[in-house]
Parts: C-alpha cells; structure tokens; sequence
C-alpha cells in the first residue's frame, strides 16, 4: 500500500467518523435537529449512523486490508465485515434521501 493510499484511507476514516461525532453532539442525543453549514440536519442519529459505518467501512477497512497475507480466513473475514459496513452505510443514506423531514419553522426566514 502506497503513501498516498494511507493518506486517503487516513481521511476518509477521520473526516467521515468526525462528522458522526459532530452530528451526535450537536444534536443533544437526537433530541434536537442540529445546523451544519448552516442547513437543518435531519435525522442525526441516522446520519450519524451513516457516516460511522462509511468511515470505518471505507477508511478503517482500507487501512487494514494489508495486515493479513492474500486470500487468508482474516483477509476474507475483513473483505465480509468491510462490505456489511458499507452496504449499511448505503441502506442508512437511503434511509436518509427518502424520510419525508418534518417543515421546520425558521425564525431567519420570517
């Protein structure tokens, strides 16, 4: 694995588990709809959910991959548990993209 690709697994882990975080505090446990640049996130828990599976599906997944030798049981147990994290992070961003948000009354509108 080559710099660059450490580099880029390093990111996507840490900017995509750094989102769920912010999601998750800024939201007060879900009990609240937290603001990131701005816009009304709904959803956070899920969001949160979404982002934590991407990055350690995509980054920690990726940074890993060469610990265990070619075709190995760890090897294929990693590529199985990378896989189920991202087809999670997929269905969780579906769930997303189609939950109807609730209209939000903004006082910056009026």
């Amino acid at each position: 694995m080559g710099s660059v690709d450490l580099v880029l697994a390093a990111v996507a882990a840490a900017a995509n588990l750094a989102v769920a975080a912010v999601l998750l505090a800024r939201s007060r446990a879900g009990m609240a709809m937290p603001r990131i640049f701005g816009r009304p996130q709904p959803f956070p828990r899920l969001r949160a959910a979404m982002h934590a599976c991407l990055g350690l599906g995509m980054g920690v997944g990726w940074l890993i991959k060469n610990i265990f030798p070619p075709h190995s049981t760890g090897d294929m147990m990693l590529f199985i548990v990378t896989r189920i994290l991202l087809v999670t992070g997929l269905l969780t961003a579906l769930l997303v993209a189609f939950q109807h948000a609730r209209a939000i009354r903004d006082k910056a509108v009026r």
